[in-house]
């Protein structure tokens, strides 16, 4: 129950909590609203001591914040399963431009009218009269009826505007954090990548340029990912396949690595800068204490099962594994470095800002070394789309 609480306002087609829970949120929704329809008038009308006009009213009242209530329960349900991944993912921050934010109110009016028609129905055969035609003819009615609708389709904005912007707060202040780690991290990448060019350029100038070139390539790719909130997998794995080739040319034949995804993968969006951090703790943890090194295959896949379509990131290291990282001790020949785990809490803030319980990461031991599985909802986008999302 506490879950179906929690998530009652995020979009999302598949969802754990059983529907029972979330009809009796919408109960409780109508009761209050019942209450409040039926208390505010008494209060107006001097009829609190009136307990037969108090009880008709808020039976009346209560049948028709019921009815309302589940007709936005139907229209949501129905919104979640007949939309795709990526137009939930856009209501969900407001980042298709200024329609996004009129569809909530548009469809609150529209919730309001026909559950209000609904109710009007089920009372005129409960009372057997055409409560339907009377309500319409009356215009006060009316007009009472569209004065509450404005005024709940004016809360619902704004509570849904204040929620959009503690989440895109949250996310801003993330982003901001991971910045600030890749603006520690990159300095140091740097000025070891172009000491050992220099090193290379008298004895081995071939290797230099191509250590240069692929040290140009990851820059073109990292600056690229650094400006935007959106990406794509191929994006993300050109950028570590330049990586990798510049660790590659320093450790040699210490480092292999192999990129295995359908091609038709490469078009999912997902947040920037999440598989290097995963790359370099492979590298960092795994492969440079091995003497031997080893090898890192960045692999990808859908995945469909009963919580809906995700994609799925594995970067699989045979390196020294999970305890000889966890506890600095020795394993096949180096000491292991024992991490301190920013890398890895970031990236599940980030994921659990954009996506909350739909996306996460895992380290699981492998019977040599270590894979970081990386799971997210897969929302696939042409390339005039992503790159629309990138101005």
């Amino acid at each position: 129950m506490s879950y179906a609480l929690k998530h009652f306002f995020v979009l999302r087609r598949h969802r754990p909590e059983p529907a029972w829970a979330r009809l009796l949120i919408d109960f409780a929704i109508a009761l209050g609203f019942a209450l409040v329809f039926t208390v505010a008038p008494a209060l107006l009308k001097s009829k609190l001591g009136d307990w037969h006009w108090l009880s008709r009213t808020f039976v009346g009242s209560l049948i028709v914040a019921s009815c309302i209530s589940l007709t936005f329960h139907g229209l949501f349900r129905s919104l979640e399963l007949l939309a795709s991944e990526r137009l939930l993912q856009a209501l969900a921050l407001r980042r298709q431009g200024g329609w996004a934010w009129v569809f909530f109110p548009l469809l609150s009016l529209f919730g309001s009218a026909l559950g209000m028609s609904v109710a009007l129905l089920v009372m005129g055969w409960v009372t057997e009269s055409n409560a339907l035609w009377d309500f319409v003819s009356n215009s006060e009615h009316l007009r009472n009826f569209l004065l509450i609708s404005l005024v709940i389709t004016a809360v619902n904005w704004v509570f849904w505007k204040f929620r959009i912007h503690n989440q895109t707060l949250q996310l801003q202040a993330t982003d901001a954090q991971l910045r600030l780690l890749q603006a520690q991290i990159e300095p140091h990448f740097l000025f070891n990548t172009l000491a050992n060019v220099q090193s290379l350029i008298d004895l081995d100038a071939a290797k230099a340029k191509q250590m240069l070139e692929a040290f140009t390539d990851y820059l073109r790719a990292s600056m690229s990912q650094m400006r935007q909130t959106d990406t794509s997998l191929g994006a993300e794995l050109d950028m570590a396949q330049s990586y990798l080739t510049l660790l590659q040319i320093r450790m040699e034949e210490r480092l292999r690595f192999r990129l295995e995804l359908a091609p038709e993968l490469r078009a999912a969006v997902l947040p920037p800068l999440l598989l290097q951090p995963l790359i370099e703790n492979a590298i960092h943890h795994g492969l440079e204490p091995k003497v031997e090194g080893g090898e890192i295959v960045l692999s990808a896949r859908a995945v469909h099962d009963a919580l809906g379509e995700h994609l799925e990131i594995c970067v699989d290291d045979d390196g020294l594994g999970l305890d000889a990282a966890k506890s600095g001790g020795r394993g096949l020949g180096r000491k292991g470095r024992a991490g301190n785990g920013i890398a890895l809490a970031n990236i599940r803030s980030r994921l659990q800002t954009r996506y909350g319980e739909n996306a996460s990461l895992s380290l699981q031991a492998l019977p040599e070394g270590t894979r970081a599985l990386l799971r997210l909802p897969l929302i696939l986008q042409t390339t005039q789309t992503l790159n629309s999302a990138k101005k």
